[in-house]
């Protein structure tokens, strides 16, 4: 292979792994998308109907609706390949913690709550998420009925698998859609 063709492949791989690092971090950044509905309702319960509310809880609908954008495309035009399991575990312990976020808002009833202190919170998990190779389960993939698994490959690789049913055999996974490096996606 000659050098330009190295370069180009690379610089192809490199992309491809920056566009699934987007997604993974968009697809877990829009997990707050609830609590900008809970910043909507605190609002409208402390002030009544105002374009503050309104934002707030269009920014939260909107980012719930991308999840589901999110794993539609993934399932019709994701990365798909067979994979091998020999362990899985469930890994929705932390999912409390996250939900606990959405009522903040009612705690303090929202009062200084701007939209300057959600998008700096945003761009804080956003960074981190970006550059964390582990990622909290997302409530609102798991009301829409997926669920979060710890998989371990026959190769020794530990990945976040998301899917649509209860694991108890890891031999059921036969093929899967990358989402990440870290993460992937159960098409049933």
């Amino acid at each position: 292979m000659r050098s330009a063709e190295k370069s180009h492949h690379g610089r192809a791989a490199g992309e491809a792994s920056a566009m699934r690092n987007a997604l993974k971090t968009v697809m877990f950044v829009s997990a707050l998308s609830p609590s900008l509905i809970s910043v909507a309702l605190a609002r409208l319960w402390e002030r009544g109907p105002t374009w503050d509310a309104l934002w707030y809880a269009l920014a939260g609908c909107a980012g719930i609706l991308l999840i589901r954008y999110i794993v539609d495309a993934l399932r019709w035009n994701g990365e798909t390949f067979p994979v091998s399991l020999k362990k899985v575990e469930a890994n929705d312990a932390l999912m409390l913690g996250v939900i606990v976020t959405y009522f903040i808002p009612f705690i303090g009833k929202a009062a200084d709550i701007t939209v300057g202190i959600v998008l700096t919170i945003l761009a804080i998990a956003g960074v981190a998420l970006w550059m964390s190779s582990s990622i909290l389960p997302n409530p609102v993939l798991r009301v829409l009925g997926y669920r979060f698994y710890k998989a371990e490959t026959a190769s020794g690789v530990v990945y976040t698998l998301i899917t649509q049913r209860d694991l108890l055999d890891p031999k059921q996974v036969k093929t899967v859609k990358r989402i990440s490096g870290s993460m992937l996606l159960e098409i049933v």
